[in-house]
């Protein structure tokens, strides 16, 4: 938790994301020379939950992004791989074990193998599914939190200390 936040974010802490975002395996400290900013006051800004709120939406964005554009990717290779494999296997002159293998493997592909795999699994009447939601918070409720955490003083015992388990057992 840092005890200095920013309040909102500007044109610089964007760039600041924007580089991150192309630049994930530099050190910040090339990003704190390239901006110009002293190493503390780079740590400040990124620590501020606006900045992490803002730099965590934009990088799930480019990751849902990339993801879709693998997985299409990976269907249209798989496409043609399986054109060509039926190409092959109309042949009379394959071998018993290439046809065997190639329907192995689709189908463990597909997820019917007897382990789980992680293609497609079939639903059946009793399967329920469950969507997942994501929780956000916003800054000011962190805020609010840490405000409350800040003036939480040592609980006392109301009862007497001696009825307490001995922490020597």
């Amino acid at each position: 938790m840092a005890e200095v936040q920013i309040l909102s974010l500007r044109e610089k802490h964007h760039k600041m994301i924007d580089w991150l975002l192309v630049n994930q395996s530099q050190k910040y400290s090339v990003l704190a020379d390239i901006m110009g900013v002293s190493r503390s006051w780079l740590s400040i800004v990124m620590h501020s939950d606006v900045f992490v709120e803002e730099y965590t939406r934009r990088r799930l964005v480019q990751d849902k992004e990339l993801s879709r554009k693998l997985i299409e990717r990976q269907l249209s290779v798989a496409l043609l791989a399986y054109d060509k494999l039926e190409v092959i296997l109309e042949d009379d002159k394959v071998e018993d074990r290439l046809v065997l293998d190639a329907a192995d493997k689709t189908a463990k592909a597909l997820g019917f193998s007897p382990s789980p795999g992680n293609g497609p699994r079939l639903i059946s009447e009793t399967t329920e599914v469950v969507r997942e939601t994501a929780r956000e918070v916003s800054p000011g409720v962190i805020e609010k939190a840490r405000e409350r955490l800040r003036h939480v003083k040592t609980i006392q015992y109301p009862g007497d200390i001696r009825a307490l388990p001995s922490p020597e057992g």
